[in-house]
Formats: C-alpha cells, structure tokens, sequence
C-alpha cells in the first residue's frame, strides 16, 4: 500500500451511549495511548441460520436455502464500529449503516438485505452523529478502514465523505476488485453502491508487509506497525480484519483482533462455524482457524461486530483461549 494515512492531532471523547464501552479503565484517551471504543450504528435481527452453520454444510446453495427460508430473528444485536485511538489521530474501522436504510426505496430491488436482517436506527445512531457527540470531527480522522462493503459496514461511507471528503478510506484491493468494480454483483452481495460517495476510490490495501502470527503476509495500517491488517476471506472474497496493539493505563498492553463478519461471535468461532451466507465456506472456515491458532500464539481479545457480548469483552480485556473442536 503506497498511501499512509495523514497524521492529525486526536480528539478527546468520552461514552455517550450504552453500547460503547472503551478499553481504558476510564473513559478519557489521550494521544499518547492507543486504545479501542466500541459504538453500535442501531441493532440488527437476522435469522439464526444465517449467523452460523456447521462447516459440514459445504454447499453454498443450501447454505443460503436455510438462511432465506429460517423464520426465527436472532435478539437485537449491534452493528458494530470501532474507533482506535492512536498518536497521529482516530482511526475508525467500519463506519456502520446508514440511517436512512429503511427509507422507502434506499435499497435496491436485488437486494435480499432486506429478507434477511431487520435493521433499527436513528438518526443520532449514523457514525457522523456519534463521532461528534465522541468530542470527534470527522476531519480528525486519520484514516477510515473497512473491513468489507457491505451496507452494515459501509453505510456511513457517504456521509463521512460528505463531512471530510480527504479523510482516506481503505478496503482490500481484492474485494475491491469484486464488488467495487461490479456494483451489480455488489447489490445482490448486500451492498448499496448506490450511496456510495460520487466517484468513490478508495485506497487499496494490498498485503505487501510482512508474516504475522499464522498469516503469511499482513499490511500496516499505521507506520509503528501497532494497527496492522491481515486477509479473512470467506464471508466475501477480500474481507479483512485489524490486529490492534493496545496500551492500558496500568502501564500494560493487550492485544485485539477485530474480526469484522468472519465470525459474528467468540462462541461461534471456537467452534468454528461459520456464516451462513457467505461466498465460500471452506475459506470462512479456515480464516477462522488462522484466526484460532493467532489466539493459541499470542494473548488476544477478540471483538466481533455484532456479538452482543462484545462490550464487556473489551470493558474487561476478556483474552479468548481456543479449545479444540473435535
């Protein structure tokens, strides 16, 4: 990646909602700490089906038949983004939905978000709000990265743009290659290019960095090499997550792993099921397993987007030791 996010001085912020919860043991960050806070953009209800499925259902179609044809919602879960702390500015990974996706016609008639997930927002819940009642101009960021363009992950793409059009945006050049470059196939995937920004290009981030843990190649977000993003695929061709090194105020570091969709839960990742929707199964799967065997090397809090428990998990630095699946 030839691009490195521009520096900014980072703002400081403080909880304002329930479902945010930091990392610090306040809630005050200071640029000198790199640190996460969690924020939900609404809740999401999707069918039970389509969070997890054994791997031994390979079939991509009857995976997706018993998604669309589940008539059981999971409880209210986040739609989730984190905000990273760090000494050249925030960072902010995923940017949430959009409050304006359940307006008549926001989404397209191929797209089948709508069968599947039940989304509540409000208009205080869009990333732009949040950030701002966060003490956090969206100019402030240093950088925006996203694990993947779905509408529950890109949906604040536009406003953010509209707010600081300089802020860099970054996505893998291999989903980019898939669903950017075909807005078609990215509409029947659950994306909805038509809010994408005008003439939207983002920066590709290509892996060009070195090993870590049981990833073969990995891309620095930042030049100290504390946020680094490493390939997940399966849930979509060129999904990604963040490996993030975090200070605590003890004088302590931990480490997180952000894992984006490529689980939608730390029990569903210990057993290593994955989604229900997603373009290829084996290779959710084995993304989980590298994920597992990152967890066996090193002492990692694994904080997915929609898992309910994902609060707590970061207020308390809950590490995630794998068990092995029989």
């Amino acid at each position: 990646m030839s691009h490195r996010p521009r520096p900014f001085q980072i703002s400081r912020y403080s909880s304002p909602t329930p479902w945010t919860t930091t990392s610090m043991e306040n809630s005050t960050v200071t640029a000198k700490a790199i640190s996460l806070a969690f924020l939900s953009t609404g809740t999401v209800k999707i069918r039970p089906s389509m969070v997890s499925q054994p791997i031994a259902n390979r079939s991509i179609l009857m995976r997706r038949f018993r998604s669309f044809t589940d008539r059981q919602w999971t409880e209210p879960l986040p739609i989730g983004v984190f905000i990273i702390s760090h000494p050249a500015g925030p960072i902010l990974f995923d940017t949430g939905e959009s409050p304006l996706c359940n307006s008549p016609g926001y989404h397209s008639m191929l797209s089948v978000s709508t069968w599947v997930a039940a989304t509540k927002i409000a208009p205080e819940d869009g990333i732009v709000n949040q950030l701002k009642a966060n003490g956090i101009a969206p100019a402030d960021l240093q950088a925006i990265v996203l694990s993947h363009l779905h509408g529950d992950h890109a949906g604040g793409v536009k406003d953010l743009a509209n707010e600081a059009p300089h802020v860099p945006i970054y996505v893998s050049s291999e989903h980019w290659d898939v669903f950017g470059k075909h807005p078609f196939t990215a509409t029947l995937q659950g994306c909805t290019p038509q809010h994408w920004p005008k003439d939207f290009a983002p920066k590709m981030i290509d892996f060009t960095d070195a090993a870590l843990g049981p990833w073969k190649k990995s891309q620095n977000i930042t030049t100290d090499g504390k946020i680094v993003a490493v390939q997940t695929p399966g849930h979509v061709p060129g999904h990604l997550s963040l490996v993030v090194r975090g200070d605590n105020s003890d004088g302590t570091t931990t480490t997180y792993f952000l894992p984006g969709d490529a689980t939608y839960g730390v029990e569903l990742l210990d057993r290593e099921e994955p989604d229900g929707i997603n373009d290829n199964p084996m290779e959710a799967f084995q993304s989980l397993k590298l994920i597992k065997e990152f967890a066996r090397q090193t002492d990692v809090v694994v904080l997915p987007s929609h898992d309910v428990n994902t609060p707590r998990l970061l207020r308390d630095r809950v590490v995630y030791k794998p068990t092995p699946v029989q």
